[in-house]
């Protein structure tokens, strides 16, 4: 189950991570939302 979880964390790091390349700067509101919801959902996975 620790394996799961840890791909899912990967997943929502890799979407954070284009997540901050099409935020902007978070100045455009739908990407900076799915960059701040997965980094939520990194952090929540990875403890």
């Amino acid at each position: 189950m620790a394996w799961l979880f840890l791909l899912i964390a990967a997943g929502f790091e890799v979407t954070f991570a284009m997540g901050m390349k099409y935020a902007e700067g978070f100045t455009r509101p739908w990407p900076s939302v799915v960059t701040v919801v997965a980094a939520v959902g990194g952090i929540y996975f990875l403890t």
